[in-house]
């Protein structure tokens, strides 16, 4: 059988050989150069490398060394704030002390790891201002163009915080303390009071609230036995005005036996009366009514007046008769005893002790 026909003439081994280091070469020329380099490379290195098909081989150009960029040195600017170097332990310390004032706590620092110098920039504080494009309103970026509506920045476009308005500087007027009336709280601290409410039983019906437990007062004329009405003074059939004789209900003989706060004087001339001094306001003791059998005797028989007890003033025509008041108890005496039996007790424990 006869060998194929190649085309072309026939390369020498030793030719073949000094090709292959040619492209080789050219090879790791144009992966250490960049790509424009390596694109004009190529295209200058591309008829070399056909015509070394033909019987003659030319040597192709050797690539140029490329000179490496000079390194830039980094400039440095003074304009802004200058880096100051610090410890951290400093830094731990100063924040344990803003916790210490703020919060009235002891912190200890721990160090768990090494002290060591660390860089700190001081800037001032910055004021975040957002801008609103009046139109789509839709919030600026970093330009001054809207990215939606590719409107320009105006002075229609509404900014957030509001700028303060600068006005002339006014001579400060004395501050007058205004006197503003307390108001307290009637629910534990709460202006708002918190309603309790609990379903009705009946279907349908509004729920039922929850109220404070208060007490009815109710009071009987003592004429003709009618109740007063809530509020009022005066009864509505026979127009008596309400008396200390009048009943409550529920009574309070024990706190106030001489009538109830705002009852008016009883008629009864049997019933005795008291006085109070008009220097001191000390009330007097019981006397009999200035009208009665034994308020005329005793006004004939010429008997000294009652003397304050506290003022050693002696009843006269000045002192008023004294309104219905709260009465205080007076202490048991069988109380009074045990006391005094208890303190002697002590004393003489003391005595002995010493």
């Amino acid at each position: 059988m006869s060998a194929p026909a190649r085309d072309g003439p026939a390369v020498p081994a030793e030719k073949k050989g000094g090709l292959s280091k040619i492209v080789s070469r050219i090879k790791t020329v144009l992966k250490r150069s960049d790509g424009s380099k390596r694109l004009s490379f190529s295209a200058k290195s591309a008829p070399a490398i056909a015509t070394t098909a033909g019987p003659s081989v030319t040597k192709p150009a050797e690539p140029t060394p490329v000179a490496a960029p000079e390194p830039v040195e980094p400039t440095t600017t003074t304009d802004g704030p200058q880096p100051t170097k610090i410890m951290r332990s400093q830094i731990d310390a100063d924040r344990a002390k803003k916790l210490v004032e703020r919060f009235a706590v002891t912190i200890d620092p721990m160090y768990t790891q090494p002290d060591k110098e660390i860089s700190r920039i001081e800037k001032p504080i910055r004021m975040r201002i957002h801008r609103t494009c009046h139109r789509c309103n839709a919030t600026f970026r970093g330009g001054k163009i809207c990215s939606q509506c590719e409107h320009v920045r105006c002075k229609a476009c509404p900014r957030y915080p509001l700028k303060k308005e600068k006005t002339e500087k006014k001579e400060k007027e004395p501050v007058v303390a205004t006197v503003v009336g307390i108001e307290p709280d009637t629910y534990w601290g709460l202006r708002e009071q918190i309603l309790l409410t609990k379903p009705s039983a009946k279907p349908g019906a509004e729920p039922l609230v929850r109220k404070t437990p208060k007490q009815r007062v109710r009071r009987t004329c003592h004429e003709c036995k009618t109740m007063f009405a809530g509020g009022s003074k005066i009864c509505r059939v026979c127009d008596h005005v309400r008396c200390v004789e009048c009943p409550r209900d529920p009574a309070k003989k024990k706190k106030y036996p001489d009538g109830y706060p705002g009852d008016a004087f009883s008629s009864n001339t049997s019933i005795p009366v008291k006085y109070s001094c008009h220097k001191c306001l000390k009330v007097f003791p019981a006397v009999p009514h200035p009208d009665s059998e034994e308020g005329i005797a005793r006004k004939a028989s010429g008997a000294e007046p009652l003397a304050c007890v506290r003022c050693q003033h002696p009843m006269c025509s000045e002192c008023p008769r004294a309104p219905p008041a709260k009465v205080e108890p007076a202490p048991d005496p069988e109380v009074l005893k045990s006391v005094q039996a208890k303190l002697a007790a002590l004393s003489v424990s003391n005595t002995v002790a010493s």
